[in-house]
């Protein structure tokens, strides 16, 4: 049984969790004025939150799982079951992979990959197992960092003199096509779409009503971090290098000079955004150990290390390259697994809730 956190806690995991990787990967690079797709995306994400919140009120269940269980029956419901632990423990490894790749790049460039993967993936099943409640405690400190550091990082680079806002010139260049486009196709998805992870625990966040009210609230201070640092980036970059930069932010971070002494806050970007997908791949496990629990009607805790093992192995061969890896989650896990997880199987299941369900009997 998930053991209940209160609403603070609840909404520092869900902000850290939107964040994670966004801060990477937040925007395509390809649409000049990223930061208009974090704010319209925003939009489109808040209608699908609340949509997740009718779902499981129409089903009249408390989680995800018992959901699919009960409208799909029991081998269709089982093998969906499966199915979203699967999908979560793909994207938990796709995080890893982003991490591994961002601190190799800035912190530990000599070190082994592999031996970099186990040490996180042994972190990640050490919080999972653990539960909510201390997923919970870590989200509060790592979200404070967050906010900090982004204040921070926006003075330092303005005592620098390296923030010029007409680099964000002109605006809408291209038409508002692009714009609409980018939205569709990724920043609905990812990150705001993944938030469908917590309707697996949603009992063990208080219930339909408070998911929506912190979700929605989550969703919106992460819109204000997101777009705060797309702005940041082109003011500092330009919209122009931000194309052909693989980590934008490091890059805005690494220009910030102050009399040659305060310099290279490149790592600490690197240090927040490593607790931030740690505490994301920490949700994503667990939600997939339970989904194996569910099904094998064994306790979540017998599946932490081993699924944990499994998904460090995955990230090592989920791409040959870097740049491989990129596409594949930004182009082709998109189509082929967010949008059916994220959209198609529960706009499905709220269909056939309705047909065995017309008038809302009691079931």
């Amino acid at each position: 049984m998930t053991s209940r956190i209160n609403p603070f806690h609840t909404f520092t995991i869900m902000f850290v969790f939107l964040l994670g990787t966004s801060l990477i990967f937040g925007t395509p690079r390809l649409v000049e004025d990223t930061w208009l797709v974090d704010i319209i995306a925003l939009v489109p994400a808040c209608v699908l939150l609340i949509f997740y919140t009718f779902l499981i009120v129409a089903g009249k269940s408390t989680d995800l799982y018992s959901l699919l269980y009960k409208t799909w029956g029991q081998f269709l419901g089982r093998l969906l079951i499966l199915g979203y632990a699967v999908y979560f423990l793909y994207v938990a490894s796709r995080n890893i992979r982003d991490m591994i790749e961002l601190v190799k790049t800035t912190l530990l460039a000599n070190t082994p990959e592999v031996l970099l993967i186990l040490l996180f993936s042994f972190l990640i099943a050490y919080a999972s197992s653990a539960g909510l409640p201390t997923i919970g405690r870590i989200a509060i400190p790592i979200s404070g960092m967050v906010i900090l550091f982004f204040v921070l990082l926006a003075v330092l680079l303005g005592f620098s003199g390296s923030i010029d806002t007409e680099r964000l010139l002109p605006i809408l260049s291209k038409g508002i096509s692009p714009i609409l486009n980018a939205t569709w196709q990724s920043s609905i998805w990812f990150p705001y779409g993944e938030i469908v992870v917590f309707l697996v625990f949603l009992n063990g966040v208080g219930g339909p009503r408070r998911f929506l009210k912190l979700g929605l609230a989550s969703m919106i201070c992460s819109c204000i971090v997101l777009t705060f640092s797309s702005l940041l980036q082109i003011c500092t970059l330009g919209k122009e290098n931000m194309k052909f930069s693989v980590f934008a932010l490091l890059d805005a971070a690494r220009q910030i000079n102050i009399a040659d002494f305060i310099t290279r806050m490149d790592a600490l970007v690197a240090f927040i955004i490593f607790f931030s997908i740690l505490l994301k791949c920490s949700i994503f496990l667990y939600a997939g150990t339970k989904g194996a629990a569910y099904v094998f009607r064994k306790s979540y805790k017998n599946f932490s290390l081993p699924c944990a093992i499994l998904i460090a192995g995955y990230s090592i061969l989920v791409s040959e390259n870097y740049g491989e890896h990129v596409e594949e989650g930004l182009k082709y896990a998109i189509f082929w697994l967010h949008i059916p997880m994220q959209l198609v199987i529960p706009v499905v299941t709220l269909l056939l809730v309705w047909i065995r369900n017309p008038k809302g009997e009691e079931q």
